[in-house]
């Protein structure tokens, strides 16, 4: 494996800056037709004394994100999901607005409600411009300061299935990062 590392210390600033640029490495398939291809580039930037103090757990305040930068997605969210799911079976299976109307939000409104105790940033996805529709399937975590630049993560596969179809389950699917659609923290 190749690796270059670049290390500069500047001692007036506090600054130490490592980059590190591995080979790319691939990967078995995990299914048919897909294979993984990883280019790696990782910077590491200690910048403790400029940058904000990440906000414990259980505080229910955001963190900063980096000075122009996005927060990476919680470790956490997928066993959050994943747990709220199996206490509340039946949200997910009436989690269908199309059938089950208003009441459907239960699911995603409560698994957004015990996330944002933990970390305000979490929220819905809105599907329009002036964020009138959320989406019904989905979590939404504002990575930046502002209302875009969010991680989105469809949290219920086959939702709202047809007569025949496997029911709805809980998943944990994270889409690319996205630099332009909105977030809302309420609906």
């Amino acid at each position: 494996m190749r690796t270059l590392i670049l290390l500069l210390a500047f001692t007036s600033l506090g600054c130490d800056i490592q980059l590190t640029m591995p080979t790319p490495v691939v990967t078995t398939p995990t299914a048919p037709g897909n294979v993984t291809v990883t280019n790696t580039t990782t910077v590491t930037v200690d910048r403790s004394d400029t940058e904000a103090t990440p906000t414990p757990s259980g505080s229910g305040s955001p963190p900063s994100p980096p000075i122009g930068g996005a927060l990476p997605l919680p470790a956490y969210g997928e066993g959050v999901a994943r747990d709220y799911a199996a206490a509340h079976p039946s949200q997910v299976t009436h989690s269908c607005q199309l059938t089950d109307g208003e009441a459907a939000w239960a699911f995603l409104d409560g698994l957004i409600g015990v996330l944002s105790q933990r970390d305000a940033r979490w929220g819905y996805l809105c599907k329009d411009a002036n964020c009138l529709t959320h989406a019904r399937d989905v979590v939404a975590y504002r990575a930046s300061a502002g209302d875009t630049g969010i991680w989105i993560v469809d949290v219920l596969g086959n939702h709202c299935p047809a007569p025949g179809d496997s029911p709805t389950q809980v998943r944990w699917g994270v889409l690319p990062f996205e630099t332009v659609r909105r977030w809302s923290g309420h609906r």
